[in-house]
Order: C-alpha cells, then sequence, then structure tokens
C-alpha cells in the first residue's frame, strides 16, 4: 500500500517486481473422481514474498459435465492445506449428463507474516448450464453462486514457498461427471 506506480520507460528492478505481478497458462486439469485435485493450476507463492496485508487472487475456468445427482465441492488450498469453507454445489442443481461453463477464484491476504504466518481466504465462482437458456428459478437449468472464507485464520510459515492451487472433488462418480480447467491466472495484487 501506497507504492509509487511504475512510470513508462522506468528502468525495472527487483523492487519494483516483488509489489505486483501476474501469470497465466492454458494447461487443462480435470477433475473426475471423489477426493480434492486440484482444477487450476498450481502457482508458488515466493519465499519471503509475503508481508503482512500482501494478496494473491487465483482465477480458473472452464466447463464440464454434471453426473447423475453427484454434488461437487471446491476449496483454496496453501501449502496442501485447505484454507477457508468448502462450499458444495448439491448434486441435484443440474439434470444428469448436463453441459456446463465455470468460473472460479480465490484471493489470499497473509494477515502477518514470518515461520508462524497467518492467513485467511474466500473462494466464489459461477456454474451455467450452457446446453440451455438460463432460467432464474427452474431446477436444472440455473446458473449457481457460491462462495466460502476463512472462519478462523490458517497458520502457514511465508519464509518459505507455498504452493496456492483451487481444488475439486465430485461426491460420487455416478454419469462419470467432470470439471475441466481451460485456463489459469495467478496475481499478486498488492
Amino acid at each position: 500500500m501506497g507504492q509509487a506506480l511504475v512510470l513508462a520507460g522506468q528502468t525495472i528492478t527487483p523492487a519494483v517486481l516483488n509489489r505486483i505481478y501476474g501469470t497465466a497458462d492454458s494447461i487443462g486439469h480435470t477433475v473426475n473422481n471423489t477426493s480434492y485435485a486440484q482444477i487450476s493450476s498450481s502457482y508458488s507463492i515466493p519465499a519471503g514474498d509475503a508481508g503482512d496485508d500482501t494478496a494473491y487472487r487465483l482465477s480458473t475456468w472452464g466447463n464440464g459435465t454434471w453426473g447423475t445427482a453427484e454434488a461437487i465441492t471446491f476449496t483454496s488450498a496453501l501449502a496442501g492445506t485447505q484454507i477457508g469453507t468448502a462450499p458444495q454445489i448439491a448434486g441435484g442443481q443440474f439434470s444428469n449428463a448436463a453441459a456446463f461453463d465455470f468460473e472460479l477464484e480465490t484471493s489470499l491476504v497473509c494477515v502477518s507474516n514470518g515461520s508462524s504466518g497467518t492467513w485467511v481466504a474466500r473462494i466464489r465462482g459461477t456454474l451455467t448450464e450452457s446446453a440451455n437458456a438460463i432460467t432464474i428459478g427452474t431446477a436444472a437449468d440455473n446458473s449457481v453462486s457460491f462462495t466460502g472464507c476463512t472462519h478462523v485464520t490458517v497458520t502457514q510459515d511465508t519464509t518459505i514457498a507455498d504452493a496456492f492451487v483451487i481444488q475439486a472433488k465430485w461426491a460420487g462418480t455416478t454419469g462419470s461427471p467432470t470439471l475441466s480447467c481451460v485456463a489459469t491466472l495467478f496475481e499478486k495484487v498488492n
């Protein structure tokens, strides 16, 4: 906060680069099982990069096929540990074998840095059936939005590199449900 903007023509130094950055990829990831698996690409928050109140954002989007009444759960993970609540979309939300598009975004804020660093996070997203027109209030023809967040801080060392990822899992595999990412965007936002 309070840092000067990078000016046109300014020499880019490490001090400037460690403020705000972003990267993206179009590596596909598919979730079609009942244990958490990454749906976004995994990005590393470099050792020592997070200071108090530093924020990161991870976004991913893609498409999928709904199973036969199989619920899906989403979560954010930092260094392999779930951070925040894990919203679940009920299995009856869409019709069996319905095609859908999705977007997911998680934000992560370092509350305090150091070997006992603390973090808070939120995850939000939208799933929209893509084969039919969206009719609000009509079961199985909807767009569904959700959010989840931390209720208490999570402890994770900021002096080491930490992997940051969005994960998902299906409640079951009846009807062969799939969720496939087409791109991921990672940003340090302050």
